[in-house]
Order: structure tokens, then C-alpha cells, then sequence
């Protein structure tokens, strides 16, 4: 999953639809088609499984629309699940959103939702994206640091791809150990952050692989774990990670990782003229 799209670099967010009347599905797609000066990019997903889409809008007028809400609350962040209704019905708490607003006011609620869950505004503020900082150059020439996510939760690879931007760095965001080893091969990447439990290929296996690979084994590794013990620090180590961040990852620790992680590759590649800074203790990415 890629965060951005062609010559749009704003964070995208999913939105999966259940229950809302055609008439308001339709009135919710020209809000965000014409909101092309809005901080975020949205989308309606055309499907809903898991993992398909990140914030979830639910009509709770529509007959069984609480029970959806609360089967969605089992398996995504309650804060990623929108209430849309009337406020009519005492024994259930408000809606985030009005049905007699809606057109007025579901950007600024989606809005609401990103900031308040995905972005930490308060310490993204003073900073915002850094477009002076680190550059490195490749063969059509300069361009900002790029990190490759590698994590199975779409909520964690949505957070990370924002913290990123934010701080000056391009991210692609990818769900599988194998689908990163297919992006490691098609594009440059100064720092991979990787999740240790994921399916099929793990986050120490995909470690291994890449130092394995001569063209890969200099990417540094960010291992991304809910375990922090000695013995798993040392499988980290032996499978050649650069650093460990433990999950929930803090946006300072994230911040102060990365920015480590890409002055090393500056060090490397500036000998070899691939990389550029508008000045020598300038990197753009510091805490």
C-alpha cells in the first residue's frame, strides 16, 4: 500500500460506508472530490474487509446499524468508526455525525477523526514536513528520504505513513514480508521500519533476507515489536536490525529513530556523492 498518489502527497485515509442512504453516499463523494485543498486525501472503499479501509462511516438509523458499529468496534480502533444519525434515540450516546449536517460538516468530522487518532498534531505543528532537510540524489535527480513500513495492521502502517510525511520523509507502507522484498527491489529505501509478528515471511526472517542481499544489506533495519525482553532484543540483533522501537512507538522515539537511522546512510552515501544537506548539522528530522 502506497500513502500517496501521483502528484497528490497528502496522507489518503480509506472510508468503508455501511448503511448510509445512495443520496448521502453521493453527497459524501463530491464533498471529497472537490476538498483538493484539504490537509488529508480521502477515499471511499469499494470494499470492506479487513485491512481494506481505515476509518469506517456508519449509519446508525439504518436497521442494524448499531450492531454493525459494535461488531466493527471488535476489530478496529473505536475511534476509526464514525456514528452518523439523528440524536433522537436516548438510550444511545451522540453521534459524531448529523444527518441534517451532513454536507456541512463530514470533512471537518473526518478531519476531527485523522487528527485526533493518526496525527499528533500538537507536536507535528512546529514542525510539519520539512522539504529543506535531507536530500539524497538518484538517477532523476534530488528527492526527500524514503522509509518502507512493513506491518500487517493497516492502522499502524496509516499511523507511521503520517508521522513520517510529517516529519520529511516519503514512505511506502506494505502489509507482508514478501511484498516488501518485491518493493526493496524496485526502489531506494534510506530506513525500513519492520514488524517482528507478521504471516508467512516474519520480521526477523525479512531482516535476514535483506542482509543477505548485497544491493540490501546496508538499509537500515527499525525492528517495530510489542516485546521487549533480552531474548528478543538478541534475535533482533543476530538477524541484523540497526535499532528497536517497542509498540505503542511514542512520536518522539520514532522521530529521534529515523533521524539516526538516515544520518548514518548521509555519512555513507555523502562520501560518494548520492547525498546532500543544506548544512553540515541540518538534517530536518531531529527531535
Amino acid at each position: 500500500m502506497i500513502a500517496t498518489v501521483l502528484n497528490d502527497p497528502r496522507p489518503g485515509f480509506r472510508i468503508a460506508v455501511f448503511g448510509l442512504e445512495e443520496r448521502f453516499q453521493r453527497l459524501l463523494e463530491i464533498v471529497l472530490r472537490h476538498a483538493r485543498h484539504n490537509a488529508y486525501r480521502y477515499s471511499i472503499a469499494r470494499t470492506r474487509g479487513p485491512g481494506e479501509f481505515d476509518i469506517a462511516l456508519v449509519d446508525m438509523t439504518a436497521q442494524g446499524g448499531p450492531e454493525v458499529a459494535n461488531t466493527l468496534y471488535r476489530f478496529l480502533e473505536q475511534r476509526t468508526v464514525i456514528k452518523v444519525g439523528r440524536r433522537d434515540d436516548p438510550a444511545r450516546p451522540q453521534d459524531d455525525l448529523l444527518l441534517s449536517q451532513f454536507t456541512a460538516t463530514v470533512l471537518k468530522t473526518l478531519n476531527r477523526m485523522v487528527e485526533a487518532f493518526f496525527v499528533d498534531t500538537n507536536e507535528f505543528s512546529a514542525q510539519g514536513a520539512r522539504a529543506d532537510g535531507a536530500q539524497f540524489i538518484d538517477q532523476i535527480g534530488t528527492r526527500r528520504p524514503r522509509a518502507l513500513v512493513v506491518d500487517d495492521s493497516p492502522t499502524v502502517r496509516r499511523q507511521l505513513t503520517v508521522a513520517l510525511h510529517q516529519m520529511g520523509v516519503d514512505c511506502d507502507a506494505i502489509a507482508s514480508g514478501r511484498d516488501a522484498l518485491a518493493a526493496l527491489g524496485q526502489r531506494s529505501y534510506e530506513v525500513a521500519l519492520i514488524d517482528v509478528m507478521m504471516p508467512g515471511l516474519d520480521g526477523f526472517a525479512l531482516t535476514r533476507e535483506m542482509r543477505r542481499n548485497r544491493t540490501l544489506r546496508e538499509v537500515p533495519v527499525v525492528i517495530l515489536t510489542s516485546r521487549s525482553s533480552t531474548f528478543d532484543l538478541a534475535r533482533g540483533a543476530l538477524a541484523g536490525c540497526s535499532s528497536y522501537l517497542v509498540k505503542p512507538v511514542s512520536l518522539r522515539s520514532l522521530r529521534a529513530t529515523v533521524a539516526r537511522q538516515i544520518r548514518r546512510v548521509v555519512t555513507r552515501r555523502r562520501a560518494r556523492g548520492l547525498a546532500a544537506y543544506p548544512a553540515d548539522d541540518e538534517v530536518g528530522l531531529s527531535p
